[in-house]
């Protein structure tokens, strides 16, 4: 293997009469190395792209021993952790990411998992994807792993050979020049917030874990700001996750109640795709509560296909509209089944700041997900009819029996 520019001519190597072949990429320890990229672990990427993407295609291609796409959430992250995430955390320690291409691949890996895992469109929101699983994005992950070696390092003997080459990897950060501690900090330093990797003689372990934790936070508080400002994703706004025991509270990230408390697959991915903001705008005109007011434009274009009266949002067809039979029906046969287990109020035309309140505490109930999921997709269901048909779901299977009927 040879580094830098090559020679017009090569030379050629023999060892016990053999002659050596050059390589551009060599596996040592694990590692791959490569001598025609100005990133030496380009090759390592890649590879262990690869090693992620078959993985990840055998935990889903096991949804042809359960069914197709009918794999609980939980087992499938346990899966993704097991057997893609080493993959993709591989070498962190000793290569930091500074190569935002070569990031991307990775990445790239995680979202296409997560969007499966979950049953959501190949260009959905990419923030839910972390706050609903639980799943670190790769990025903080792989500096989160990278800290963690750093204070293993800083904990050896002075004489150890590692130890020895940190200092040395000192010396080149305060020179100025490239090297592995320089490295570090700027994938710190490119992460959401304002973080810096301080000098090591200021680094202890507790430093290191209170730099951890900070990045950590920032990553959740980062997220949360996408969901805050983002129109797709309203529902999730002020949420507090509820709990089998106990109170319900507030949770940046983890895997969330709908995925493990709804055994129907359908529904539980209508339920997803809704939270997710998956269903506007080709469903739903509308999204659940705008940021701003709108104009007298925006207002016509979001009208309800059905009435014409209000704006097409998810609460209004699943709580308000009444233009279509089929799912007034659905509508008052589940709010007579959550007055058996909570108040609600006898009008059966809420307001939308009403409805919308009523969707998200049905939603975030843990002992009522589960019939608000099956509600919610049978709606979404004679909805789509009514979308592609023009016709309420009733009035198009009457039609239908009398068209037999003639036959």
């Amino acid at each position: 293997m040879l580094f830098g520019p090559l020679p017009l001519t090569l030379p050629h190597f023999t060892l016990s009469g053999e002659t050596l072949k050059f390589r551009d990429v060599v596996r040592y320890v694990g590692v791959f190395f490569q001598s025609t990229h100005r990133n030496i672990f380009a090759s390592h990427y890649t590879e262990k792209r690869n090693c992620a993407v078959g993985s990840a295609r055998a935990i889903t291609g096991c949804d042809l021993l359960v069914g197709n796409r009918r794999m609980p959430p939980s087992i499938t992250k346990q899966l993704y952790t097991a057997l893609v995430d080493c993959h993709l955390t591989h070498g962190c320690e000793i290569m930091p990411d500074t190569d935002p291409g070569l990031l991307r691949i990775l990445e790239d890996v995680q979202l296409r998992f997560m969007r499966r895992m979950l049953g959501l469109s190949t260009n959905s929101v990419i923030t839910p994807l972390y706050t609903e699983t639980g799943i670190m994005p790769i990025r903080a992950r792989r500096v989160s792993l990278t800290l963690r070696y750093l204070k293993y390092l800083i904990g050896l003997p002075n004489t150890h050979y590692a130890s020895l080459a940190l200092a040395e990897n000192n010396n080149l950060r305060n020179s100025l020049c490239p090297c592995w501690l320089s490295d570090l900090d700027y994938a710190i330093n490119q992460l959401p917030g304002n973080h810096r990797l301080p000098h090591l003689r200021d680094l202890d372990g507790a430093l290191i874990d209170k730099l951890i934790k900070s990045i950590e936070l920032s990553t959740k508080t980062n997220l949360q700001s996408h969901i805050d400002t983002w129109l797709k994703l309203s529902l999730l706004r002020h949420r507090l996750e509820p709990k089998e025991e106990g109170q319900a509270k507030p949770q940046i990230i983890g895997l969330r109640h709908y995925l493990t408390q709804i055994p129907n697959h359908s529904h539980r991915c209508t339920i997803t795709k809704l939270l997710c903001g998956d269903f506007t705008p080709h469903v739903f005109r509308a999204s659940p509560c705008p940021l701003h007011l709108l104009t007298v434009t925006e207002h016509l274009n979001r009208l309800c296909r059905a009435c014409d009266l209000h704006p097409e949002t998810p609460q209004h067809i699943l709580f308000q509209c009444p233009s279509l039979t089929s799912i007034c029906s659905l509508r008052a046969d589940f709010i007579s089944y959550t007055r058996q287990c909570r108040p609600v109020p006898f009008n059966a035309f809420f307001s939308d700041p009403t409805a919308l309140h009523y969707l998200k505490s049905f939603i975030f109930d843990w002992s009522l997900i589960t019939p608000t999921a099956k509600f919610i997709h049978n709606v979404i269901d004679h909805w789509q009819c009514f979308l592609d048909t023009g016709m309420d779901s009733e009035v198009a299977a009457g039609c239908d029996s009398e068209d037999s009927d003639v036959e």
